[in-house]
C-alpha cells in the first residue's frame, strides 16, 4: 500500500515502514520521523532547484533540518514548483470570442449587459452594493483584432479549508507556540514570572488579571487559538498552483497577499480567470486599492454558481463582473455550445471545476495529522502534500493523454 494511502487508512508512518520493510525490532517513532523529514526534505530541495544553494548546519536535528527546508521553499505557503508550466485539456482552452459563440449557434442575451438596476429583491430595504468608480459599469465585449493570434485561456480555482494549526492564544498574535504539547503562548507572551516553565492560559491570565475567580479560570484554560484557514489555489484540472494561510479571517487583503506571493516570480502567468466564492469582494478590494493592478488587466474574477445566485440581486458588481456563466457574450471563454440528440443548441460551462474539488477531498484525509503539528512541520507537510498531489495529476494527464498537443499550439498561434 502506498504511504499516503496508508495514512488515510489509519496507519502511521512507523507502522507502514515496519510492515513494508519487515525489520525487527520494529522502527521507533523517532526513527520514522527522521526518515520522513530527511526523505521529503531531499525531494522538496530537488523539486525547487535548490540543490546547489541550500545549506543547513552539520549534524542538525530533524527539527532544524525541517525549519531550514521550510524557510527555503516558503514559510506560510508559496508556489508549487512546476505548476506554472502545467497545461492540459481540462484547464487550458483555446481563446474564444463572442463571434465564435454566434457561429456555433448560441443565442446570446444582448440585453443583460445593459442592465444596471437590480431586479426586485426579497428585502427591498437592502441597499445594493455600489460599483467602485474605478471600474466600468459594463464589461467590455471581447473582439478579436484582425490578424492577431488566437491565444489560449486558463482558469484557476481558489478555495479555503479549515485545516489549521495552533498559534499563540493572544488574539492579535500570529507567532508559534513555545510548547506544542500543552502550551498556549508564544515566546513573547509567555509568563516570565515563572521563568518560562509554565505555559498555560491560566498562568498568563492570573498574572494579568488576579481578580478573576478560580471557576472562571477553569473555563478559560480550555481556550486555544488556531490559524483561520488554509487557502489553496489550483488549475481547474486539479493541479495545485500554490497555497497560503489566513491567520485571523479570510479577508480580501490576506487573500490578495497570498495570490501575490504565488505569482510573484511569474507575473505573466496569471490565470485568465480566477474562480473564488468571494471573488466580488476580492475584486472590489483590488480595484479600490490599486485600479492599475496587474490583476485587473490580466484576470477576470468569477464566483461560484451558488454564491452568484444568492448575491446577484444586491451586488451589481458581482452581477456584471463576476458571473460564472454570462449569456451575453461578455465572457465567451466560460461558455461552451453543444447540440443534443434532438438538434437543440445548449450553452454549458466550458470549465469543469469538479476535478479541482478533488484536491479538497484529498487534503481532508490529512486534517487530523496537520492539526497536531507545529507551524514548521505544518508548512513542511503541506508543501509535501501539494508536491505529491501535483505528481498524481501529472500521471493522470499522461495516462489519459490529456496533454496539450502540437496541433493545439498551432491553433493558439494561428492568425486565421
Amino acid at each position: 500500500m502506498p504511504f499516503f494511502a496508508s495514512i488515510q487508512a489509519g496507519l502511521t508512518l512507523r507502522e507502514w515502514l515496519s510492515d513494508t520493510i519487515g525489520t525487527k525490532p520494529r522502527i521507533t517513532p523517532r526513527q520514522s520521523q527522521r526518515l520522513y523529514f530527511e526523505h521529503f526534505a531531499r525531494r522538496l530541495i530537488l523539486a525547487h532547484g535548490l540543490e546547489d544553494t541550500f545549506t543547513v548546519p552539520a549534524h542538525s536535528s530533524a527539527h532544524i533540518l525541517t525549519e531550514y527546508v521550510r524557510d527555503a521553499v516558503g514559510q506560510d505557503g508559496g508556489l508549487v514548483t512546476g505548476s506554472m508550466e502545467h497545461g492540459c485539456r481540462n484547464c487550458t482552452h483555446l481563446k474564444r470570442y463572442a463571434a465564435d459563440l454566434i457561429a456555433e449557434g448560441a443565442a446570446l442575451d444582448t440585453t443583460e449587459n445593459g442592465v444596471v438596476d437590480p431586479p426586485e429583491r426579497d428585502h427591498p430595504n437592502q441597499t445594493p452594493e455600489e460599483i467602485p468608480p474605478q471600474l466600468s459599469m459594463h464589461p467590455k465585449q471581447q473582439v478579436r483584432v484582425p490578424g492577431s493570434a488566437r491565444g489560449y485561456t486558463r482558469l484557476a480555482v481558489m478555495d479555503s479549508k479549515t485545516i489549521t494549526h495552533r498559534i499563540c492564544a493572544i488574539s492579535i498574535c500570529e507567532k508559534p507556540l513555545v510548547n506544542y504539547k500543552n502550551g498556549r503562548f508564544c515566546e513573547d507572551h509567555l509568563d516570565k514570572r515563572y521563568n518560562g516553565t509554565r505555559n498555560t492560559f491560566t498562568d498568563l491570565v492570573v498574572s494579568l488579571f488576579p481578580e478573576f475567580n478560580e471557576s472562571y479560570m477553569k473555563e478559560l484554560v480550555l481556550l486555544s487559538s488556531t490559524t483561520y484557514c488554509l487557502q489553496t489555489v489550483q488549475w481547474s484540472c486539479g493541479c495545485p498552483i500554490g497555497w497560503g494561510k489566513c491567520y485571523h479571517s479570510e479577508s480580501s487583503s490576506q487573500v490578495l497577499k497570498i495570490i501575490n506571493k504565488i505569482w510573484e516570480s511569474y507575473p505573466n502567468a496569471r490565470p485568465s480567470f480566477l474562480a473564488y466564492d468571494d471573488a466580488c469582494n476580492l475584486l472590489r478590494h483590488i480595484v479600490t486599492q490599486n485600479p492599475d493592478s496587474p490583476w485587473i488587466q490580466a484576470t477576470k474574477f468569477i464566483v461560484d454558481a451558488w454564491h452568484y445566485i444568492g448575491n446577484q440581486a444586491a451586488d451589481i458588481l458581482c452581477r456584471l463582473w463576476c458571473n460564472p456563466a454570462p449569456t451575453n457574450g461578455s465572457q465567451p471563454d466560460l461558455i461552451s455550445v453543444s447540440v443534443d440528440d434532438t438538434g437543440r443548441t445548449h450553452t454549458t460551462r466550458a470549465f469543469n471545476r469538479e476535478t479541482a474539488e478533488q484536491l479538497d477531498a484529498w487534503l481532508n484525509g490529512y486534517e487530523a495529522q496537520l492539526r497536531q503539528m507545529s507551524n514548521i512541520n505544518y508548512d513542511f507537510s503541506v508543501h509535501v502534500l501539494m508536491l505529491l498531489y501535483k505528481e498524481l495529476v501529472d500521471r493522470r494527464v499522461e495516462k489519459k493523454d490529456e496533454g496539450l498537443s502540437e496541433a493545439f499550439w498551432e491553433m493558439v498561434n494561428s492568425t486565421d
